[in-house]
């Protein structure tokens, strides 16, 4: 009786009918082959056994930061979060590598994968910008090349965003990471490069324009609209 109860919950003859794997970079391909679940596997090789092949996936690839594998009936979905190089930062001419955690490590120098961050004093502000930055479209990500702390005497959270196609943004510390998700938008549509303001609205004007034009230009659209 034990040996039957033992075959009918194993289910030998099951096997997986699909592996849903959510992953950024890594192929789909390379994680199945980690973790060595693909359609048609037998599913008593899954059952009961997610959390050791989550911790075998970890292992097989020094780029993967979590995985977690679950089963449902015929069907195995991984869930993949890769490790994110989230910026570097100097402190007493030590340089330092940032993770999607906040966590510092010293480096020699940057690799030029991540973005600089500069103008800094509070860690919490660094760790508050580095748990935003981690969440947007890799392309976004790629597109940053510094984030500096550069409060004004409009704005005490200011930050200072060079982009690596040639415009800066301007931001505030609280909505940064919601507001520079409309960045790609607003890029899009400028006819040269120049500045995203996205500290207190969301605009853009050129270089060379000066703020007050753009501040009269709009105050003059909305009286003509009246």
């Amino acid at each position: 009786m034990i040996a039957l109860g033992t075959l009918l919950l194993l289910q030998p003859w099951q096997t997986i009918k699909t592996v849903d794997v959510q992953s950024t970079l890594i192929p789909s391909e390379k994680i199945e082959q980690y973790a060595g679940i693909y359609p048609n596997t037998p599913s008593w090789k899954v059952t009961g056994q997610t959390q050791f092949i989550a911790q075998k996936i970890i292992k097989h690839d020094d780029k993967i930061d979590t995985a977690k594998v679950t089963q449902e009936g015929r069907q195995v979905t991984i869930d993949i979060v890769e490790k994110v190089t989230a910026g570097y930062i100097q402190k007493n001419k030590q340089w330092y590598v940032i993770n999607r955690n906040g966590v510092q490590n010293k480096v020699q120098s940057p690799e030029g994968n991540a973005p600089i961050y500069a103008g800094f004093s509070n860690q919490a502000d660094v760790k508050m910008v580095v748990a935003e930055f981690v969440k947007l479209e890799l392309t976004l990500r790629q597109n940053i090349s510094q984030i500096n702390f550069s409060p004004n005497k409009d704005n005490a959270n200011r930050l200072l965003i060079i982009m690596n196609d040639g415009n800066t943004v301007y931001a505030t510390l609280g909505t940064f990471g919601k507001k520079i998700s409309y960045y790609p938008g607003i890029a899009a549509q400028m006819p040269s490069k120049g500045v995203v303001d996205l500290q207190f609205g969301a605009y853009s004007y050129a270089y060379g324009t000066s703020h007050a034009n753009v501040t009269k230009k709009k105050a003059d659209n909305k009286a003509h609209q009246k």
